[in-house]
């Protein structure tokens, strides 16, 4: 074998073994960026929900310090309308017969009646189309606690097909109103503690009698299911729908 040989096959050589590992780069590169597709597809519904709560506030704020508002005159009464939202604008229910309304972060969605909270495939498809009444708690016309659970999370990798209605729980405070639209009556509440228990700690789905207030539960962390978030809220107003 001559020397123009040798260099010819040393040149093909290093030519396959160039091509071959770009092609490795490519392919490591494409499932990178699947992996990166992924991972923010999961997260697309969680930041679209935290982007809906925290725009409308920065631009509020930013729009009361350009703005010279004066305050109303002491005699002019404050009318006190629980369906109204942040930015001012009045809540339509979605639904008169049974939903729940939480102006403060924008959940407007049907409550599922009496649901089994027992029965993992029959909460699992309630709470596909809203959140669930729990059968084992009391209707806001009744003198007891009215118990609702949600899912807080719709990362993909955890379960499929989630409506994540009860992810920006978290962001309530103590005195943030929750209303309740339950046949034709709207129910008003104030929330007056949240609490985070293990999964274990059933004693709040049992019917508490005798109190009318609401609790509403999800899992916590979002995405977890390792502890439970309750809300507890009082029962401040009771009238008819307008």
């Amino acid at each position: 074998m001559n020397a123009y040989t040798t260099y010819i096959t040393y040149r093909n050589k290093k030519e396959t073994r160039s091509q071959f590992i770009r092609n490795w780069q490519t392919i490591g590169l494409g499932l990178i960026a699947l992996a990166f597709g992924g991972i923010v597809r999961s997260l697309l519904p969680t930041l679209t929900q935290e982007l809906g709560y925290q725009i409308p506030r920065v631009a509020s704020f930013i729009t009361k310090q350009l703005k010279d508002e004066k305050p109303l005159p002491t005699s002019v009464p404050m009318v006190f309308n629980p369906l109204m939202a942040p930015d001012g604008t009045i809540i339509t229910p979605i639904s008169t017969d049974f939903s729940l309304i939480v102006p403060k972060i924008g959940i407007n969605t049907t409550v599922l009646p009496a649901v089994d909270p027992t029965n993992q495939e029959e909460y699992s498809t309630a709470l596909q189309t809203g959140v669930a009444h729990a059968s084992t708690s009391y209707f806001p016309n009744e003198n007891g606690a009215v118990y609702i659970f949600s899912h807080s999370t719709n990362y993909e990798w955890f379960v499929e097909d989630l409506n994540a209605v009860f992810y920006l729980l978290k962001n309530l405070g103590e005195g943030d109103l929750i209303v309740l639209i339950y046949k034709g009556t709207e129910y008003t509440y104030r929330l007056t503690d949240k609490r985070i228990v293990s999964p274990e700690a059933v004693s709040y789905m049992a019917p508490i009698e005798g109190k009318q207030m609401l609790i509403l539960q999800t899992c916590w962390p979002p995405g977890s299911t390792t502890e439970r978030l309750l809300v507890l809220a009082d029962l401040v107003q009771t009238e008819k729908t307008k």
